[in-house]
This record gives C-alpha cells, sequence and structure tokens, in this order.
C-alpha cells in the first residue's frame, strides 16, 4: 500500500541520506572469518595510535584506528575539516577518527563542540557538510568556539550533500556514542557542556579498561545483530526472486557474477524485529510536523486537556503520556495544572522531546523516559497504580494500523489508578477514551484511473505488468463527501477502559444501501475519536456487571454524535500563552458544567486529517441503483509476517442480483441459493477480496 507507511508519506531527503550514509561501510560478512572485534580494526593498527587530544587519536591517512574508549573509526576515506597550507583544499584521510584527530591537533575538538552545543545528528551534519562545502571560511578556533545560535547549523540548505564527500567517513559515525565512551572511560572534554567552565583531563587508560571491554562486547553483540538482519532480508529477496532454500544455500549467481553466500543455515530460526523501522520512522522531524499541523488532531487534544471544564482532570493530577513524540501533549498537560507528567517514547524524537520540555520550563513537571513501554517496569515501577489519565496519540491508518494500541493498554492496566467502587470501576481515565470504526461504499472513476487504469495508457504504452498487485493493498486517500454512495455502517467500537491489553481483531457484518445509481468502485473506511470525561460508556452483563467485550457491529448507543465542526485557536484560549505559563484555574462560584466532550472525525464529511481515509479498491465495480442493498462481512486480524500490519477480508454481494444455474454447476460455498424448479437455482454470489494495511 503506497501511502501507509507508520505515518510517514514523506521523510525528509536529508535524513534519509544521513541513515544511507551511517549503513554504508563494508556491510559484507562470510561465515569463514571470525566475525568479532578483530573483524572491525587490524590486528597491527591496534596499540599504533598516537593521542593527540584526549578521547581522540591519530593513526595516520593509510590506517584504520579506533579512539581512546570510542567507537570503531570505519575504513572510510575522510576529508579534514580544515585546510592547510595556505590554500582551501580539503586532504584526505584515512578514516573519521584520523580527521578528528587532525582537527584536534589544529586546535579544535569536534567532539566537544558537539557535545557542548548538543547538537543533535541533523544539526551535525550541517556542521560538516558547512565545513566542507566552505574550506577555510572558519578556523579551527572559531568552531570550537561556535554559540549554537550560528545561521548555519539551523539551515535545511546545509543538508544537501556536498559533492565528493556523500559518504565521508564523519556522516557514518555516531557522535553520541563519542561522547559516551569519552565519559565512560574517564576522558574529559575542554569546558563543562552547560557551565563553559575548564575541567582538566582525567587519566583514562586503566580506569576505563573496563568499560573498553564491555563496548567490545556490545558491538560485537551489535554485529550478530546485522548480520541476522542481514540474512533476513537475503532470504526475503531470493524468495522475491523464486529461489529456492537449496538454491540459495549453494551460493547464487549475481548480475557482478559473484555468490551470495548466506550467514546463517538454511532453516535457522531468525529473530523477528517488528519494532526498529516503525520507531526508526518516527525520529524524524517531519512527522511531527505534520502530525501537529493537522488541527483536527492536535486541537482536538488541546482543547479536552485545556478546557476550563476538564481543570479538574489534570489540574494536580499525575499524567503519562505513551508516545510522546515531540512532547506537545505532555506540554498541553504540564499547561494544564499536573503535578507530574511522565512521557514515554522508544524513537530517538525522545531526546529532542527532553530538549523541548526544559526551554519552555517545565522540567520539573515532565519527565521523558526513552523505550518502549513494555519493556520500562523497573524505570516506572514507582507509578504502578499511581497515574490518573493516560493520554496517547496512538490511532494509526484505518485505526489499528501499527498496533500501538497494545502498548497503552499495557499501561492503562499497570499503571493507572486502581482504587475502584461498585460506582466507579475505572476511576483512571484514558484520553481519548472511545474509538469507532466505520465502512461505506464509494464511487470515483478519478480515483479508479489515478490507482490503476493510469497504466492503461502512459504516454501511449500499455504497462498492464504495473497494475500486479494494485487490488490486494489498501490506500489512503481524502475522498470528497460526494464519492460517498451508501448510507454508513459502524464496523467497530472501541471502549478503551474494557479492551484486553492486544492488538484488536474483529469481524463485523455490514448493510450498505445506495442513495444513488452509481458504480461503486470500493468500501472507504474512516474512524471517529471520542475524549469523554469518564471511562463511559461501555457495555456489561446485565446479570454480572461485568464489561462485555464488542465482537464487531456492535453499537454504544450512549457514546454522543461525533462533531464535523473545525475546532480554531481561538476555541482554546489556553493556547495563547507562552512557554511555562500555567492556564488559569476556574473560578471557584463558576457556573460552568464540570466536564466537556470532546470529538472529531477523519472522515470525508468533516476536515482533512493527516489519517485520510482507508480505501479497498474492487476488482470488478458493483452497479448499483438507488435503493440497492450490499451486504456483508469484513474481518480484519493482524498480519502473521507483521504485527503492525492488518490484514482485511471483505465479503460482500449486492443483494437481488441474482443468476440462474443449474444444480449441477452450482458447488461454491459463496453462494446463497434459493430453489426455483427442477433442476434449477437461483444464486447470489457473495464476492470475497483480501486486503493488506501496511
Amino acid at each position: 500500500m503506497t501511502d501507509l507507511k507508520g505515518k510517514v508519506p514523506e521523510r525528509k531527503q536529508a535524513a534519509n541520506e544521513f541513515d544511507d550514509a551511517r549503513s554504508s561501510g563494508d556491510s559484507s560478512f562470510d561465515e569463514a572469518d571470525d566475525q568479532d572485534w578483530a573483524d572491525w580494526v587490524d590486528d597491527d593498527e591496534q596499540g599504533q595510535q598516537q593521542p593527540l587530544q584526549p578521547g581522540l587519536s591519530y593513526s595516520g591517512n593509510d590506517k584504520s584506528g579506533i579512539s581512546a574508549g570510542s567507537q570503531v573509526g570505519f575504513k572510510v576515506p575522510t576529508l579534514a575539516l580544515f585546510p592547510e597550507g595556505g590554500n582551501n583544499k580539503l586532504q584526505t584521510l584515512g578514516d573519521a577518527m584520523a580527521a578528528l584527530a587532525h582537527a584536534a591537533s589544529l586546535g579544535c575538538d569536534l567532539v566537544e563542540v558537539v557535545h557542548r552545543l548538543q547538537l543533535d545528528a541533523i544539526a551535525t551534519i550541517r556542521l560538516l557538510n558547512h565545513l566542507r562545502r566552505h574550506p577555510g571560511s572558519l578556523t579551527p578556533v572559531q568552531v570550537a568556539a561556535l554559540q549554537g545560535s550560528e545561521p548555519f547549523l539551523s539551515d535545511d540548505a546545509e543538508l544537501k550533500p556536498v559533492p565528493g564527500a556523500e559518504n565521508d567517513g564523519l556522516l557514518q559515525i555516531d557522535f553520541d556514542e563519542l561522547i559516551e565512551e569519552r565519559i565512560a572511560t574517564g576522558g574529559s572534554f575542554g569546558t563543562d557542556a552547560k557551565s563553559g567552565v575548564s575541567r582538566p583531563a582525567g587519566v583514562r587508560a586503566s580506569e576505563g579498561s573496563a568499560a573498553l571491554r564491555k563496548r567490545v562486547e556490545d558491538l560485537e553483540q551489535q554485529l550478530v545483530a546485522t548480520q541476522m538482519a542481514y540474512a533476513e532480508l537475503q532470504e526475503r529477496s531470493l524468495a522475491q526472486l523464486g529461489v529456492d532454500e537449496t538454491h540459495a544455500s549453494e551460493g547464487c549467481s549475481t548480475l557482478a557474477g559473484q555468490r551470495i553466500t548466506p550467514l546463517v543455515a538454511t532453516g535457522a530460526a531468525l529473530p523477528r524485529d517488528d519494532d526498529t523501522h516503525y520507531f526508526e520512522s518516527y525520529a524524524s522531524n517531519d512527522i511531527h510536523q505534520t502530525m501537529i499541523s493537522d488541527t483536527a488532531r492536535t486541537l482536538s487534544y488541546a482543547r479536552f486537556i485545556l478546557s476550563p471544564a476538564n481543570a479538574h482532570l489534570f489540574r494536580g493530577k499525575r499524567v503519562m503520556d505513551v508516545g510522546c513524540g515531540s512532547g506537545i501533549l505532555s506540554l498541553f498537560a504540564a499547561r494544564a495544572g499536573a503535578d507530574l507528567v511522565v512521557a514515554i517514547d522508544a524513537s530517538d524524537v525522545a531526546t529532542r522531546a527532553t530538549q523541548n520540555v526544559r526551554e519552555n520550563g517545565f522540567d520539573k513537571v515532565i519527565k521523558v523516559v526513552r523505550g518502549k513501554v513494555e519493556d520500562l517496569k523497573e524505570e516506572l515501577k514507582p507509578y504502578e497504580g499511581k497515574i490518573d489519565v493516560i493520554i496517547s496519540e496512538w490511532m494509526g491508518y484505518f485505526l489499528l494500523y501499527e498496533s500501538m494500541l497494545p502498548s497503552v493498554l499495557h499501561a492503562r492496566d499497570l499503571y493507572l489508578r486502581r482504587t475502584t467502587t461498585p460506582e466507579n470501576p475505572f476511576p483512571g481515565l484514558l484520553a481519548p477514551s472511545h474509538c469507532r470504526m466505520t465502512l461505506a461504499a464509494v464511487s470515483d472513476v478519478e480515483l479508479l484511473h489515478e490507482r490503476v487504469h493510469f497504466w492503461n495508457d502512459v504516454h501511449g504504452f500499455k504497462m498492464t505488468a504495473m497494475t500486479k498487485g494494485l487490488f490486494d493493498e489498501a490506500y489512503t486517500e481524502c475522498l470528497k463527501p460526494e464519492a460517498v454512495v451508501t448510507d454508513i455502517a459502524d464496523i467497530y467500537d472501541l471502549p478503551l477502559c474494557v479492551l484486553p491489553p492486544k492488538q484488536p481483531t474483529f469481524r463485523s457484518p455490514f448493510r450498505l444501501t445506495s442513495k444513488r445509481c452509481a458504480a461503486i468502485h470500493g468500501f472507504v473506511s474512516w474512524f471517529d475519536t471520542w475524549f469523554m470525561t469518564s471511562p463511559a460508556p461501555y457495555r456489561v452483563d446485565s446479570e454480572t456487571n461485568v464489561p462485555v467485550q464488542l465482537q464487531g457491529g456492535e453499537r454504544l448507543g450512549d457514546l454522543p454524535p461525533c462533531t464535523t465542526d473545525v475546532i480554531t485557536v481561538e476555541d482554546v484560549p489556553a493556547l495563547k500563552l507562552k512557554g511555562s505559563d500555567l492556564a488559569p484555574s476556574p473560578a471557584s462560584d463558576s457556573t460552568e458544567a464540570k466536564g466537556e466532550v470532546v470529538s472529531f472525525t477523519t472522515g470525508p464529511y468533516g476536515k482533512d486529517t493527516h489519517w485520510k481515509q482507508t480505501v479497498f479498491l474492487l476488482k470488478e465495480p458493483i452497479d448499483a441503483e438507488e435503493g440497492s442493498v450490499i451486504s456483508g462481512e469484513i474481518i480484519v486480524t493482524q498480519s502473521e509476517s507483521n504485527s503492525r500490519e492488518l490484514e482485511v477480508e471483505l465479503h460482500y454481494m449486492l443483494e437481488d442480483a441474482v443468476s440462474v444455474v443449474t444444480t449441477s454447476t452450482t458447488t461454491t460455498s459463496e453462494a446463497a441459493a434459493t430453489p426455483v424448479g427442477k433442476g434449477v437455482k437461483m444464486v447470489q454470489a457473495k464476492m470475497v477480496q483480501l486486503f493488506k494495511v501496511r
């Protein structure tokens, strides 16, 4: 599916280039090699490093070394940072560590500069590209004295690769690791990162031996993990090429005449990792800007959290933000007067969230914790059963794509307040509290042409092969309201307070009535979201008063209608505040009723959102008359190949559309047969189509 990519329809090009550069070293492996630390560093190069600066070593133009207590210097030719000899030509050094050591010998400890200015990976790339693009424009002393406010550090034009330095060694190392290792091994920086006060260098060699050994072990583990990931990728590629495992185990010829050698024994079980790509997709700025700019989404959260009518829900309370991203929802909660906000995110954006919190003066209220909430039991133990509200923007395309909801439900069961009463069995609150998935039929010739018919005539050429699989994928589209030609079926209601802590799956019958004559090209689904001020409504057993799990198709009748009204900044006065300003407390004699319910839709009848709608195109259109009924069933399950993806099965038929067949030819189980006469039946054919949401 072209657009369902972890909410990242367009990743920033520079971030991609950075990731590619980070991984573009020697990635070939062979079982015959000793795959340990010795494979990464030549034996004869160890022990030949001549320290020029605490935490750095210079191994010359032709050698690859590691710094004292530093990460590996990959053997990638690297340009010097500063020219010498009165010209502006940058010499080529043997590796990244040699380039850092060369800069240090000229008076610029670049690792210290990155540490002192707290530059993230993108800002570091800007700095490196600026020095290579404009050689000699800054002296080593000037770079060492940077303040962090220089325009080029925030200029995205500096993310454009410098010709000849696209795969430069310094773009492939992790400065955060260099900083951590220097600290771990007793190294020092020229100045304190916060105060700017000079500090003396420490003795590192003996004190850092244990940390260095630990680092070696970590890198060896990373090497094994990389090998296994490469082997899995190789296996998938061979499967797509139609190469069987036996052939693969013997080695397959490549276009270059080389052999593909498996890294693990054929049939060996490989660990499946469905999380890494998912979390990495949220590390870039673009996706967070896209989500925050979605005003239907962001202003709905802001209105609920900052509404004076809901002050009793947040003021003086403990809040947990699962998947905090940039920290925007945590900042809303802090502004609403929360006593504590625990903000959790497993992606690299957590570092920037911490900086955002500090910059706005809420670092005494908001605690950012890096990691997947299921893996943070020890770190979060002090909050078990003590959280009053859990906020989270967990919703994906088709609501359930990305499978983040189980993490929220895990946090609910472990950290939400447990003190219950018969009248209030769920004392804590989740925001949002309820969601509803819907289904309708759509007629959209333009969409069909864009996605499928486009390939019938590409500047006079037919490209039928390009249409293969197009009807097996779901698409995200912003549809016009007039494209929906039937009424709307509710297929799944989710009261979050009672859902089991796992990825929801369901099957729901549906019955859609056409509002006009139309050729139906597909089905469309969207979801509505509510922020209720209490966990209700949810369904309970009338005899036991125990919550009942909805299977699909049941409707929670007590949910108010979902609004399609557009929320503006003016509707949330507290958004006009700045920094650490708190939303004013409602007057004690206020007649304003406690509790304001907020809702929003992602459907075509509301304001466009970044979720759009999910469209399932039919292989064969349905010709419907006004009043025609399309009935069927939708089955939604978790993908077996990737737990963050979904599989959708649609069974449907146009009622009263029948064919006359003899009984001897009717064998399909997907047919509803009605006897008409001897040897003859009227058959209503039910169509089945499978889709992947990925």
